[in-house]
C-alpha cells in the first residue's frame, strides 16, 4: 500500500460525521511529500468549517507518527474537474444533477 492510499484510508475514517450536503468534493493528494487534502463546499458556511477543524485534529490523531499535511477548502459551485488519478485519490464526490 502507497502513502496515498494509507493517507486516503485515514482520511476516509477521519470524515465519518463531517460530510454535509454542502460539501461536492473531497480528495488526498501529495505534493513534495506533503500530504494535501482538497475540499469543494458549494457554500461558505460556518457550520462546516468548523467541522472542518475539527476534522483536522482527527486526521493527526489517526496518524501512526508525525505528519506534514495542509488542508485546502475551496468554495465554488463552479463544475468540477477531476483530479489526476495519477497524482491523487478521491475520497469523496456528491452526486450532482
Amino acid at each position: 500500500m502507497t502513502v496515498l492510499q494509507k493517507q486516503a484510508l485515514i482520511l476516509m475514517q477521519a470524515l465519518l460525521g463531517v460530510i454535509s450536503s454542502n460539501f461536492r468534493i473531497v480528495w488526498v493528494a501529495l505534493e513534495n511529500e506533503i500530504v494535501i487534502i482538497n475540499i469543494v463546499l458549494e457554500k461558505d458556511l460556518e457550520s462546516d468549517v468548523e467541522e472542518i477543524e475539527d476534522f483536522k485534529g482527527e486526521f493527526e490523531a489517526l496518524q501512526i507518527s508525525n505528519i506534514n499535511y495542509e488542508v485546502r477548502v475551496i468554495v465554488s459551485s463552479l463544475d468540477i474537474d477531476w483530479p489526476d488519478p495519477s497524482t491523487s485519490i478521491v475520497v469523496y464526490k456528491r452526486r450532482e444533477d
